[in-house]
């Protein structure tokens, strides 16, 4: 009987470590708090290696990875690996990203309760020796309306529970189909603002991303209800701190609970000092049951790696670019990238994904059905979702889980092949449709390896799908485009390049890659512009 060395490096809760040691090819080795240069000497040793945040997993630990064929990480961030250098080693790499979400979902819960009652100032109070009960008139939740922004896994648990308190559940996730929101009785909004007026309570579940990060200033706080209470359990830096310090001190914003900061630890945060703002110290993943949880599906699945059985929660999929000639890494490098642009062009929710591959490049079957998944699709396929998906959920989403976060989004995937189409041999296409459009994007890799937006819908293009771009469509008149450039030089944005497509119903696009990223007033600026029918900042 083979067997398998597994590492541990921190404190772990026993029902996992236990799942592991009562396999009878496993050993487990507990060396909690090990340092990185006796890690270094001995991570060869082992199969697996299992750790928490405290352990740092750099490039130079796996840059000799001896019998290392897993890393496990029992919790949900991953950014103390260094998936690439995993990536190349063929080393997997395994979370549990699933194990804290009702920990999560109850701590908002919890939350939400001690700001409408004002619970800890009132337990403070009492335990000071004072009996001050008007000054802890609180706020009913009963028929008030909840306003939940992101609506995945835990926003959708805390709708469930809002109703049972006899709260109205509304929702904004621009990324989700109109048909989950309706299987859980929450009404979908269409924009942020909409939704913004109505709330009585607002929770935010949502990464942090460059669309996200202060999503809430001075100016959405202003298109509330008084007296609305503000729940952060999420990221730091979605509501902007001194905005948001600013209506609690006046009285705009009843109370505020927050379990996330803009920087972690806070120093010298000034909603500390306010006795309206109620606050943990991130803890929204510390439940003894979300502890055992994210132990025990590590540990099971670590188990299934190692035995080459089918497992969940990779973070990458070993081999899947690097076994791929050199030329079809372009394409696959390319097809993300695509799938990114057409994330930040399109609007309206996600229905339909359409991979099209042209050409004689594609006729080989390259599923990687190796990696013990439920779907066979292409590894460009795999890539253009990953692109598209991670510009809502940013890190959460990888190679290996975007079919399943597709799947559960309800999104269509489909894959198909054809010899030529237009003028190209080769040519990768990405559609998306949403409920409102339809978008295709078309990419192709040049005998100077470099690959190229080359289609969007009807327009040609020449893009090279590298950093900031401004991407705007205007009504063909005389000096739009110098107005864009004056305002671009006003921000001190440098124009690095400038691609201009025409079609002959008076319409033009144009991709303008920039230095440096567009700021809000820049855009909004712009979209000033008589003849200015949209303007976006993409980031690529």
């Amino acid at each position: 009987m083979k067997e398998f060395k597994v590492l541990v490096t921190e404190n772990v809760a026993p029902e996992g470590i236990d799942i592991l040691k009562k396999d009878p090819s496993v050993r487990v080795d507990m060396k909690v708090g090990i340092k990185q240069d006796e890690l270094k000497k001995i991570i060869g040793q082992y199969d697996a290696i299992i750790t928490r945040s405290g352990t740092s997993i750099p490039a130079s630990l796996v840059e000799d990875p001896g019998k290392l064929k897993i890393i496990g990480r029992a919790g949900v961030g991953v950014d103390n690996i260094n998936i690439e250098a995993a990536s190349k080693k063929g080393i997997i790499v395994l979370n549990a990203p699933t194990g804290n979400t009702l920990a999560a979902t109850e701590l908002t819960l919890g939350i939400m309760l001690a700001a409408a009652r004002k619970i800890p100032l009132a337990n403070d109070s009492l335990k000071a020796g004072k009996w001050d009960r008007k000054r802890f008139l609180g706020i009913e939740l009963y028929n008030k309306t909840l306003g939940i922004v992101g609506l995945g896994r835990i926003g959708s648990n805390v709708a469930i529970r809002a109703k049972s308190f006899g709260m109205k559940a509304i929702a904004y996730d621009p990324y989700i189909k109109k048909s989950k929101a309706d299987s859980l009785g929450v009404t979908l909004y269409e924009n942020l603002e909409d939704l913004l007026k109505e709330v009585d309570v607002i929770t935010f579940h949502t990464p942090l991303t460059t669309t996200t990060k202060n999503m809430i200033t001075a100016k959405e706080i202003s298109l509330m209800k008084d007296n609305v209470i503000f729940v952060n359990c999420a990221r730091g830096g979605i509501v902007n701190e001194n905005d948001l310090y600013d209506a609690l001190k006046s009285g705009k914003v009843f109370a505020a609970g927050v379990d996330v900061f803009e920087k972690e630890p806070p120093e010298s945060n000034k909603l500390l000092g306010l006795e309206n703002a109620f606050a943990t110290p991130h803890i929204g993943a510390n439940t003894m049951e979300g502890q055992e949880a994210v132990s025990v599906i590590i540990a099971e699945q670590v188990l299934n790696a190692l035995h080459g059985r089918p497992y969940l929660n990779a973070v990458n999929i070993p081999f899947m670019k690097s076994q791929l000639p050199e030329h079809m890494q372009r394409y696959f490098n390319l097809t993300e990238k695509m799938g990114k642009l057409a994330a930040q062009v399109t609007k309206g929710r996600p229905e339909k994904i359409t991979i099209v591959m042209v050409g004689k490049n594609f006729e080989e079957d390259l599923c990687e059905r190796k990696f013990d998944v439920p779907f066979s699709y292409q590894p460009f396929t795999i890539a253009g979702m990953k692109g598209f998906l991670e510009v809502s959920l940013k890190e959460s989403v990888t190679h290996i889980n975007a079919p399943y976060i597709a799947k559960d989004r309800n999104i269509i995937v489909e894959e198909s092949k054809t010899d030529q189409f237009d003028k190209f041999n080769d040519l990768i296409i990405f559609v998306i449709k949403t409920d409102r459009e339809e978008t295709s994007i078309a990419g192709t890799v040049f005998p100077d390896k470099l690959g190229r937006i080359v289609l969007l819908d009807r327009f040609h293009l020449d893009v090279v799908p590298e950093g900031n771009f401004l991407h705007f469509r205007i009504f063909d008149r005389p000096g739009i485009i110098g107005k864009v450039a004056t305002i671009l030089g006003d921000h001190h944005i440098n124009i690095a390049g400038f691609g201009l497509s025409r079609q002959k119903t008076g319409e033009e696009v144009a991709f303008v890659s920039v230095d440096d990223p567009i700021g809000q007033k820049a855009l909004d600026e712009i979209l000033r512009i008589d003849g200015m029918i949209e303007a976006k900042a993409i980031d690529l």
